[in-house]
């Protein structure tokens, strides 16, 4: 298999600035900039970092890469957290931070720019009435990098990952070539939760549905965790939104073989949100049996689809943005959530703070975005807003003990979180399964100088 044996040195970034000028960064100041993502728990520093304004100058940087057999890592906002966005030893980083322009929506869809944020493509789909099939609880993510991970959300239950409503994209390959491909082509399904490795998505088509202009959410909670579990279900039939999620109650310190060590009550809550116009939606004919409803709110669909936006703006006001955020993210199958209750136990309170659990249709096609083989899957995911260097070392060991007891059951990890050391080959084979080939065989396709590379695979 063919190996990037050279790296970016002085005289190829002397020959890209004589082409590109200021584009191309590699002062001490802006590459520190570049040396981490969003966990805060890899660091590797790029040689240079490439800013280009127009797709010809990507074009170019991309086919000098490749004549000179160069590494690239393309970058959005960097908001990953094993190293998807971070440069391999003697590599360089495409940033992607001018291509962040949306288009008009038309009837069923919109073209974006693949760093867009979806909080700007819905400015646009808004005017129209439309919103997209499934939007990532942050909004401020850019297009691109949603599409290369997979991307999840509060419609998930209803209409699958985010990749499952890509209509086209526009793919620059390591070559240079622009291509622009329909849903089912083997380069849009390669690039789809590809992680960057198949080719740069320079623009992507969304699918697009109507929506009403407001949205009524049920706050509910209960005790009891099977019956947490059967309303999830039932109520799915009638929203449009849900978000399910277990929540600890601090009860003191017992004792254990660790000393005191604090302990919870665990709480089970839904959110249940339906879209209107004009006339009230109400919830009790559904035949949910919750232990109490403790709010009802309305808003409009732009309100509701930010609701995530004071807790990213309070996560940067505090310094908790800048900590570190080994966030767990793992698709298992509904009879995993039977031990639910045991495994909540076992989790350390400062790293649990809460546990989203949240149903996933099993939709495609998805690209490489992995699903564990079964109709009823659910998403695990502890997504803490920061942690102290102290704390993280705790945090890890629970990564390792879930990963322990979730993968050998068929559980998936969720590539956009923490995924622990670099994944070996061993990792990679379980995680694709018989897919596994087609994997390694649409790279030597699509990049046989295997141009594309990051920290998470570094080829």
């Amino acid at each position: 298999m063919p190996q990037i044996k050279n790296q970016w040195n002085s005289f190829h970034i002397k020959q890209c600035k004589k082409a590109f000028g200021q584009a191309v960064l590699s002062d001490e100041h802006s590459l520190f900039l570049f040396q981490e993502d969003f966990g805060k728990l890899i660091h590797s520093n790029p040689v240079a970092v490439f800013e280009p304004k127009t797709i010809v100058e990507a074009q170019a940087l991309i086919r000098y890469a490749h004549e000179h057999q160069l590494p690239i890592t393309v970058r959005g906002n960097g908001l990953s957290q094993s190293g998807q966005a971070l440069a391999v030893p003697g590599g360089l980083i495409l940033s992607m931070k001018h291509f962040n322009k949306a288009s008009e929506a038309d009837a069923d869809s919109i073209w974006v720019e693949a760093n867009t944020t979806w909080s700007s493509l819905l400015e646009h789909s808004l005017k129209q009435s439309m919103v997209p099939y499934v939007l990532p609880h942050n909004c401020n993510l850019s297009v691109g990098g949603v599409l290369s991970a997979g991307g999840i959300g509060a419609a998930s239950f209803k209409y699958g990952s985010v990749v499952a409503h890509v209509k086209a994209l526009d793919v620059m390959q390591a070559n240079g070539e622009i291509l622009q491909t329909e849903n089912k082509s083997p380069l849009t399904q390669a690039c789809l939760g590809g992680q960057g490795r198949f080719g740069l998505i320079t623009k992507a088509c969304i699918a697009l549905r109507p929506c009403l202009k407001n949205v009524r959410t049920f706050f509910l909670l209960y005790l009891d965790k099977q019956q947490w579990l059967d309303d999830l279900l039932l109520c799915q039939t009638n929203a449009d939104y849900v978000e399910s999620f277990c929540t600890p109650a601090i009860q003191g310190a017992k004792l254990s073989e660790k000393g005191r060590l604090p302990f919870a009550q665990w709480f089970y809550a839904l959110h249940v949100s339906v879209e209107y116009d004009s006339e009230l939606p109400d919830f009790t004919h559904w035949g949910l049996k919750p232990w109490q409803l403790l709010h009802i709110q309305d808003e409009s669909i732009q309100s509701y689809l930010h609701r995530h936006d004071s807790r990213f703006n309070a996560m940067k006001m505090t310094g908790q943005w800048e900590l570190q955020h080994p966030w767990y993210e793992c698709f298992i199958s509904a009879a995993q959530l039977e031990n639910l209750e045991e495994l909540l136990a076992t989790l350390p309170l400062h790293y649990a703070t809460v546990v989203h659990i949240a149903r996933v249709a099993p939709l495609g096609p998805s690209g490489f975005f992995q699903l564990p083989k079964d109709k009823e899957i659910f998403a695990l995911m502890i997504l803490n807003p920061g942690l102290p260097t102290a704390l993280i070392p705790s945090c890890l060991e629970t990564i390792k003990r879930l990963d322990a007891l979730l993968l050998p059951q068929g559980g998936k990890r969720y590539l956009s979180g923490y995924l622990g050391d670099t994944p070996d080959k061993t990792f990679w084979q379980n995680h694709f399964e018989e897919r596994y080939d087609a994997w390694m065989q649409l790279k030597e396709q699509y990049d046989p100088q295997h141009i594309f590379c990051s920290v998470l695979h570094p080829e």
